[in-house]
């Protein structure tokens, strides 16, 4: 055994004695040998050194060394004390054990069994600061811990037996609520009993449980931890506890939630515009096919109902055809009427921020829904029945926005509200009406109907992608676009239930308000 790392204490009065065992001393390569001639200097001098060993005559002057011993065995219990003696009494033995000296050494001394009690003692005292050592280590580790993690202790019945500051932190309960119970205080109700009882399978079969466990705080609140546990195991291989390290992981959760959501309404997004983007392609090959007959067509009847006004009077069909061509002539202008509001919606070009017409882009959109609209309800628009060509400068409603997508944020409204108006079983009873007006620095586009309304349940998060309040289904992520490109004009869309039905209101920044849209 090395004594290089250990120092000792020698106390003589007698200085042969004295110089003859502090040689002996040195021999053995004590880290330091300390020497003092009576109780009082060894005293004082245990003080200042602190000295791994002692080795102390019994009697001398000032102070003898069991007094000596017995104050500094007040102060620590954990150096050993040698006790070298020429008696052997009762009492003195008695009081020495009482004080708690290790060990009795008989003059002479025998230096054999002097260095081996030296050794014995000496391999504690290593012992004990190895010890010491590593609890100290430990307890660092343990701070460590604690700072980072949340630790709760169980037994093997899933009994809390400790638990950290954080973990109470975490949560919000003192200590003194969670030692003593089970981990069902903490439970969160919508947690799947399945999910336990695969964490408790796990650690009983001494295996390391990690996963993500969502717990409930004391205020009600939810809670959710990244969770280690760990089986601990004695000398024989036995489960005696189990220690848990736990991350709050709660905000990184809700930013995970966040950003799938907004990966899904990208992804949504993208689809519906290539939708779009696929039917304005079509839309505008299907406009120019139609426009060029329709252009002949219209043409040779405007010729013909020049020819038959120039028949004689007398002519008794001459009245008929007149009325006829008329007809005829009247449904070309609407299914003009109709191409061109196609071509409008169709246009592939990039658009900015412009001064439009907002009742203009009304008339488009509705006469877009027309062909839906006839077979469910009428449509009144500024308190006037809607009809194809309707005059669409008869209003000036002008606002700073992309022509194009505030068209189709308008026929998304109106083709909900009139899929609303299906469930109404009388058509008379049927209604659709839109109003628009100024107000401060908005152009307010109100559609209202008499469908039933949104349900309460939807009506919060009914510009979520994916929620739909159509019987019939859909993809219910017409709303979510719509909302995207009110938002994009710095305007606003507000759904609300309003006398048996919806009412969408629609604000968007008036000519003067200036505007910069981004181009998707």
């Amino acid at each position: 055994m090395n004594l290089e790392e250990v120092s000792i204490l020698l106390v003589e009065d007698e200085d042969s004695s004295r110089e003859m065992l502090k040689h002996f001393l040195e021999q053995l390569d004590f880290a330091e040998v300390y020497t003092a001639k009576d109780g009082k200097e060894g005293y004082e001098c245990f003080l200042n050194y602190q000295p791994d060993l002692i080795l102390t005559d019994l009697s001398m002057p000032f102070m003898d060394g069991l007094a000596m011993s017995e104050k500094i065995k007040s102060i620590t219990s954990h150096v050993p004390i040698l006790l070298i003696t020429t008696r052997f009494e009762k009492e003195i033995t008695e009081r020495a054990v009482d004080i708690g000296i290790e060990g009795y050494l008989f003059k002479p001394i025998s230096f054999d069994r002097l260095e081996k009690l030296l050794y014995k003692y000496a391999h504690r005292v290593l012992l004990e600061r190895s010890l010491t050592n590593k609890m100290k280590l430990l307890n660092e580790y343990k701070r460590a811990i604690d700072v980072s993690s949340a630790v709760t202790k169980t037994d093997t019945n899933g009994v809390i037996t400790y638990v950290n500051d954080a973990f109470c932190k975490m949560l919000g309960y003192t200590r003194e609520e969670l030692v003593g119970h089970k981990h069902n205080l903490v439970k969160h109700p919508d947690t799947p009993a399945g999910t336990y009882k695969e964490l408790w399978e796990t650690i009983t079969q001494k295996k390391v449980w990690k996963g993500r466990i969502k717990n409930r705080k004391k205020n009600g609140k939810t809670s959710y931890e990244y969770s280690i546990i760990v089986p601990i195991l004695n000398e024989d291989n036995e489960i005696v506890e189990f220690i848990a390290l736990r991350q709050d992981i709660t905000d990184l959760f809700y930013q995970e939630e966040y950003l799938k959501r907004r990966i899904q309404e990208e992804v949504n997004k993208n689809l519906l515009e290539t939708k779009f983007s696929t039917i304005g392609r079509m839309a505008a090959g299907i406009t120019h096919e139609i426009n060029t007959p329709l252009t002949y067509i219209r043409g040779n009847l405007e010729m013909m109902i020049q020819d038959i006004q120039s028949i004689d009077n007398e002519v008794k069909q001459k009245e008929y055809l007149l009325e006829d061509s008329k007809t005829l002539l009247e449904g070309v202008h609407r299914i003009a009427s109709i191409v061109e509001s196609m071509r409008e919606m169709a246009s592939q070009k990039q658009e900015v921020p412009q001064p439009t017409n907002v009742y203009s882009s009304l008339i488009t959109a509705l006469t877009l829904a027309y062909n839906k609209a006839k077979q469910i309800s009428e449509i009144h628009i500024q308190n006037e029945i809607f009809k194809i060509g309707m005059d669409k400068e008869k209003f000036k409603y002008i606002a700073n926005v992309q022509k194009q997508r505030i068209e189709q944020v308008l026929v998304i409204i109106i083709n909900n509200a009139l899929d609303s108006l299906k469930k109404v079983d009388d058509f008379s009873k049927r209604l659709l009406e839109i109003t628009i007006e100024r107000e401060n620095e908005f152009i307010v586009v109100r559609i209202q109907d008499n469908g039933g309304g949104i349900d309460e349940k939807i009506l919060p998060k009914i510009f979520d992608p994916f929620e739909s309040n159509k019987e019939e289904g859909g993809m219910g992520i017409g709303l979510n676009v719509a909302k995207r490109i009110i938002d994009d004009h710095n305007g606003k869309i507000i759904p609300t239930n309003h006398e048996n039905g919806a009412l969408f209101e629609v604000y968007l920044p008036n000519e003067g308000t200036p505007l910069v849209c981004s181009v998707e």
